[in-house]
């Protein structure tokens, strides 16, 4: 069987939704429904960053030519919004384990879940998905400048969103509309 980026991508979501339903089964199947002024405002500056993104994506990125796969449009958006929204917060809960070996100052204990996090989103992205995506980064876009720090906002929005809530499901959506941004811009398939 051929290791196509399909594959690829399948497995890495299968590796990541099992560690999920091991590690975070509380927190997928239950909602925090704590919904306090710093939430409410946190999940309104969320949707904004998201809505930006959107805005930069679509304006940094092209298509290549390429049709739009409504199957994969939707399989992509789900699976990965859900996939590696798990693995964000694998790598952020062992970050926050492992400062908790120092110290229980919940500060520290954020900046270094957060640090894993972004640690592990640059190596996914660097190391497996730009190897898969087809070539879809407009170098001479204006917007793309703005690229890396909406990246970060929208890391730093799920971060505290977790950190304070343990919130998986508003994440879920929130990663889903990030990446159905990316197939609607990129338009690639996943079952071709």
């Amino acid at each position: 069987m051929e290791w196509t980026a399909p594959l690829q991508i399948f497995t890495y979501w299968f590796i990541a939704i099992a560690i999920g339903l091991v590690f975070f089964r509380k927190e997928t199947f239950s909602f925090n429904t704590n919904f306090d002024l710093r939430r409410k405002i946190l999940l309104g500056a969320s949707l904004l960053i998201v809505a930006f993104n959107a805005f930069v994506y679509s304006n940094s990125t092209y298509d290549g030519g390429r049709s739009i796969d409504l199957a994969s449009v939707i399989v992509f958006a789900v699976g990965n919004g859900i996939a590696e929204t798990f693995m964000f917060y694998a790598m952020f809960v062992l970050g926050e384990k492992l400062m908790g070996l120092l110290t229980k100052n919940p500060w520290a204990l954020f900046i270094a879940g957060f640090v894993f996090f972004m640690i592990y989103s640059g190596f996914i992205h660097a190391l497996f998905w730009l190897d898969l995506l087809p070539e879809h980064v407009n170098q001479a876009s204006p917007y793309k400048p703005f690229f890396m720090p909406t990246q970060i906002l929208i890391a730093g929005s799920w971060a505290l969103s977790f950190f304070w809530y343990r919130d998986l499901p508003s994440v879920f959506v929130l990663h889903g509309l990030v990446d159905l941004t990316m197939i609607m811009n990129v338009k690639f398939t996943l079952f071709g």
